[in-house]
């Protein structure tokens, strides 16, 4: 007959003993790598000595966790959710070799009642461990998470709770928010400010499943009702549906549909692209240059020269390579494409900008800065560094002009103003500009050197040097 229960074994000469894996995380602790000890020589002396055995190297386990979890700084013992909670004290129950949610008994089986026995002696044990009320007799300043586990052990456990905001937040941390470290970090103070923002709405948000649509309007109706533009709405709002979708897909919550799919947001038609800048007039645009020319680092004034002549975003030129930039041949030029120093922003934005006028000077003369970097340019070729070039660059375009509008973004729109009145063609546009292409043809058909012989060619109709 073969034992059944949990970290068992039956040796070739018909004894059994107990073995049982202790955890990698716990080894430096415990000093061993399996515990194991003899249950007896038949199946009934194994039967009757399985209980204790069981419960008394499952103190063991959970002594070395205690004293894992008392080595650990405090910042990273985490806040759990209830449903956090549920799901971990599911797996320590697992992990204990019972089942969570089946704690029957059958009287008539042996090993169930051995089984019944080690998971009444592991609840005892846990409940040893806490002092007792002199009046009831009963343990005091049991820990949720031990309450839980002990219920879970005597009678089973409970349905688990429903996923909150807070669960659904955390989980799309998890498994979704990717980048740097500095990206990362962003992304997930983004989250907090939205949440914040669902939470100012509605007070205390309810459950994933008993989020109603109503509740998502009073939501973005809290959200125009601030500083926020309708734009600045729909992308939050996206956020949140993408958070509420992972969170519905990955718990399997049967017939919850999203509140926040296809909500519509008032007045979002009405904000103009590319966040309301406008393009620089000459007169400002030529100004801010002399500023920055005259005042600004080598490499602020080779990236503010770069932007001018190619209309590129400013995080694209900031995290250029030397290996990126091309000046021999027919059509000088470099390369937005991702690398582990800078991410970029869509599929279309991975080409090729063609160099002419003085944004090839430029190039040449950072190249020869840069010397053997590998960035082109050192003090803002990283994480941060183009929110410190943009900074650096705004407080000259400050100088010059207080209109919201007016910004070093404007200067991509000033490249677009250049390619509509040189008649360029819709398509080698967006091929400069690292916009969509639109069509499959587009995206599709074409070799990479006749679009760059096309665009450098529109390029240098657009600054008149044809």
């Amino acid at each position: 007959m073969g034992l059944m229960l949990p970290y068992t074994q039956q040796l070739p000469c018909g004894k059994w003993r107990y073995r049982r894996p202790v955890p990698d995380r716990l080894k430096p602790i415990v000093a061993k790598r399996n515990l194991i000890k003899k249950l007896g020589g038949t199946y009934a002396e194994a039967l009757s000595a399985y209980p204790k055995v069981h419960a008394e190297f499952e103190l063991l386990i959970r002594k070395a966790e205690q004293v894992l979890a008392a080595e650990a700084e405090p910042h990273e013992l985490p806040i759990l959710t209830k449903l956090e909670l549920y799901l971990e004290g599911i797996a320590k129950v697992r992990r204990m070799g019972f089942d969570p949610h089946d704690a029957v008994v059958d009287r008539d089986d042996p090993e169930s009642v051995a089984e019944d026995a080690a998971r009444t002696y592991v609840a005892d044990a846990i409940l040893e461990e806490y002092p007792k009320d002199p009046a009831s007799g009963d343990p005091v300043g049991v820990t949720k998470m031990d309450e839980f586990v002990v219920r879970a052990l005597n009678g089973g456990a409970p349905p688990a709770p429903e996923p909150t905001l807070e669960d659904a937040k955390k989980l799309y941390i998890a498994e979704r928010v990717t980048g740097t470290e500095t990206e990362i970090k962003k992304k997930v103070q983004r989250l907090d400010r939205i949440t914040g923002y669902i939470e100012a709405a509605l007070g205390r948000p309810p459950t994933i499943p008993q989020f109603s649509r109503s509740d998502a309007k009073l939501v973005r109706d809290h959200m125009l009702s601030g500083k926020l533009k309708p734009s600045s709405v729909k992308r939050d709002l996206n956020v949140v549906k993408a958070m509420f979708n992972h969170i519905i897909t990955e718990m399997q919550l049967a017939g919850c549909m999203n509140p926040f799919a296809k909500l519509p947001i008032a007045g979002l038609n009405e904000d103009p692209e590319d966040e309301l800048r406008d393009p620089l007039p000459d007169d400002i645009l030529q100004s801010i240059r002399r500023l920055v020319l005259n005042s600004a680092n080598d490499d602020l004034q080779f990236i503010w020269r770069l932007l001018e002549g190619t209309g590129c975003r400013l995080a694209e030129v900031v995290g250029l390579r030397t290996e990126d930039i091309v000046l021999h041949g027919e059509c000088p030029h470099f390369v937005v494409t991702w690398h582990e120093g800078r991410r970029i922003k869509t599929n279309a934005s991975k080409r090729e900008v063609p160099l002419v006028g003085d944004a090839l000077d430029a190039a040449k003369e950072a190249v020869v800065g840069a010397g053997d970097r590998k960035m082109l340019f050192a003090r803002y070729g990283k994480e941060s560094g183009p929110t410190n070039a943009s900074a650096s660059l705004m407080k000259y375009v400050r100088k010059v002009t207080e209109d919201t509008a007016h910004a070093v973004h404007s200067l991509r729109h000033n490249m677009k103003d250049r390619l509509i009145l040189a008649e360029v063609s819709e398509m080698e546009q967006n091929l400069i500009l690292g916009h969509s292409l639109g069509g499959v043809g587009n995206r599709t058909y074409g070799g990479d050197r006749a679009k760059l012989r096309a665009i450098t060619k529109a390029m240098k109709r657009a600054f008149g040097s044809e």
